[in-house]
């Protein structure tokens, strides 16, 4: 098994095999959170303009996202995984537009199979790949907006790499190294500083999200097996 961490959107255009798409801070964990709840499916979805058609054409779909890491207006809900997690999703199709996950998740074309992950479900996505046991596997650290790296998704990388090799991973250090990062300064100053905790939690959540590049739809691979 080769592994490979790519970044950002060109990361993501030249992500093969089977990739995992982590947006720590937040859409992995906002998608992990949707599916844990019982939500039928997310459509990620990169533009706003293409967001608000479709939530115009099917009014019960839920719209979630951000840009700036605020929900912008028109919008029933943002993209905080700890406020997902007091919702009833319960059978409800989701669109999701973020300013890094799901420009991630559309511009994987290439990948064979499309995966999200975070520390919240690492072990999901371990448990897996091992079973699958590629000859490649894409770590896809989308980074902030996109465009730059972020200490947060570097970090998710490297440690599910590790796990994948079997190397040990002092935990505390990498949560030292991303409590002190540009990601969790910029969510203190959006005064949500409960996401920040909640997305450093590890293996909480046994869902394994994965992107149907068909249907154009994310569902919970785990209810499928």
């Amino acid at each position: 098994m080769e592994i490979k961490i790519n970044r950002c959107i060109e990361g993501a255009k030249a992500a093969e095999g089977i990739t995992v798409v982590i947006d720590v801070f937040r859409a992995s964990n906002t998608i992990v959170t949707l599916l844990s709840g019982g939500a039928a499916c997310i459509l990620p979805i990169g533009g706003l303009e293409e967001a608000f058609r479709l939530k115009k054409e099917n009014p019960n779909q839920l719209l979630f996202g951000e840009r700036g890491g605020l929900p912008p207006d028109g919008f029933d809900f943002g993209n905080s995984p700890v406020q997902t997690t007091n919702l009833d999703v319960k059978g409800k199709e989701v669109i999701l537009t973020t300013s890094a996950g799901s420009q991630g998740i559309v511009n994987a074309k290439n990948a064979d199979e499309i995966l999200i992950g975070c520390f919240i479900n690492a072990q999901s996505i371990v448990t897996y790949l091992k079973a699958k046991n590629p000859k490649t596997v894409t770590l896809l650290a989308i980074g902030n907006n996109a465009i730059e790296s972020a200490t947060e998704d570097e970090e998710c990388a490297k440690y599910i790499k590790s796990q994948l090799e079997g190397i040990p991973v002092n935990l505390d250090f990498v949560r030292e190294v991303i409590l002190k990062s540009k990601g969790a300064d910029r969510l203190r100053r959006l005064n949500q500083e409960d996401d920040l905790e909640f997305c450093m939690q590890l293996d909480t959540y046994n869902v394994l999200p994965r992107f149907d590049q068909k249907s154009e739809k994310i569902t919970n691979l785990l209810e499928c097996i």
